[in-house]
């Protein structure tokens, strides 16, 4: 283990996360001291605390111990493509939450607040209407329109209406932040891209990570699927107090708003 990356990436996430020592020390039930030590590469967390700093920081123990969390650019930004199948558009209804609050938790689940919004002006208009209506969530929101250009680096994208729900989905987005592949994307177990990419920087090729099984995913393209959503939504709603696509929950666990 590199106790020196290890210690980056801890103050890099307490940062993020908008913690002092102190505080990340009290969630612990340690003294700051020990947390100043492992983010000046003196001493790494103890195994017994590994889990529960993981929780903290919603990431995983290998990535906590691989130490390469700092690589993960502050300047990462969204890129949310409006394009639905017919009849579905940005404000239908998944259970109790329009579409276009799903999309846009996948990339606050990430960790990204500035998005790009292209495609449907249409739609676009759609999801002005329903943001007034609610809160920012401390999202940085801007609206244009398709082009050709090349996509700039470090761009998170979400294309079409993927439904995806499983614990560990968080963190797979977290280590593909991470991580070193120039250009990747999401698919489900048969391998079926999910419209959900990662662009490090432009190359020829794409990496693609398969969502693990237990992890629900599929590509939304008719109403069938759409009461398919609905319908997990509703289980986990009532069976588990799951409140899935709740962008003002998502803000505050994530300290986005100020």
């Amino acid at each position: 283990m590199d106790a020196e990356k290890i210690g980056k990436g801890i103050s890099f996430l307490r940062r993020r996360y908008g913690f002092t020592q102190r505080h990340l020390a009290e969630l612990l039930h340690i003294s700051d001291k020990a947390v100043s030590k492992w983010e000046r590469g003196l001493s790494v967390p103890d195994v017994s605390l590994l889990s529960h700093l993981a929780q903290i920081f919603d990431t995983d123990i290998e990535s906590l111990l691989e130490g390469n969390l700092a690589n993960f650019q502050q300047d990462w930004q969204g890129e949310l493509v409006l394009d639905y199948p017919p009849s579905i558009h940005a404000d239908t209804l998944i259970y109790d939450k329009p579409a276009i609050f799903y999309q846009l938790s996948y990339f606050m689940l990430a960790g990204i607040t500035c998005i790009c919004v292209l495609g449907n002006e249409a739609e676009a208009a759609r999801m002005k209407v329903l943001l007034n209506r609610n809160a920012q969530f401390g999202l940085d929101i801007a609206y244009g329109v398709m082009h050709n250009e090349e996509t700039s680096c470090h761009t998170m994208r979400v294309t079409g209406l993927p439904f995806i729900y499983g614990k560990d989905f968080t963190k797979i987005m977290r280590r593909i932040l991470y991580g070193t592949e120039a250009q990747t994307r999401l698919t489900d177990v048969k391998k079926n891209p999910l419209g959900i990419t990662f662009i490090r920087e432009i190359s020829d090729g794409w990496h693609d990570v398969a969502l693990e099984r237990g992890t629900i995913a599929f590509t939304i393209n008719n109403y069938e699927k759409i009461f398919a959503a609905a319908g997990i939504v509703s289980v986990l709603a009532k069976t588990m107090g799951e409140n899935i696509a709740d962008l003002r929950e998502i803000a505050i666990a994530r300290n986005f708003l100020v």
